[in-house]
């Protein structure tokens, strides 16, 4: 399935049915790091980022966004020429970067 549908099908997903589509997305091989980190935080990465997996239940979620987390890490996703705006301000950025959050997570392709 060619990027542009990708995209396409992630823009109109309804969050509310689950992380079956967002797993065929990322591993679909036109996926790359711009898409992955979109769907990262498209599914409250933001949360993750800031703690909030440690204490909660929902347990479907966490095991989905541990799993991509940690993906996004090991470069599983290339990086192309597609470009992606990190959604957090500047002040959110910060925090994370003294919470020593890794980069890749805060840096705007």
């Amino acid at each position: 399935m060619p990027y542009n549908d990708l995209e396409k099908i992630l823009n109109e997903y309804n969050w509310d049915d689950g992380f079956a589509i967002p797993k065929k997305i990322l591993s679909n091989p036109h996926c790359d790091l711009a898409l992955a980190l979109k769907i990262f935080y498209l599914a409250d990465g933001f949360a993750y980022l800031d703690g909030f997996a440690e204490t909660t239940e929902l347990n479907e979620w966490k095991q989905f966004i541990y799993s991509l987390y940690n993906d996004i890490l090991s470069n599983k996703y290339r990086k192309d020429r597609k470009s992606y705006e990190i959604p957090l301000t500047k002040v959110q950025k910060y925090k994370f970067r003294k919470k020593q959050i890794p980069e890749i997570f805060l840096t705007d392709l």
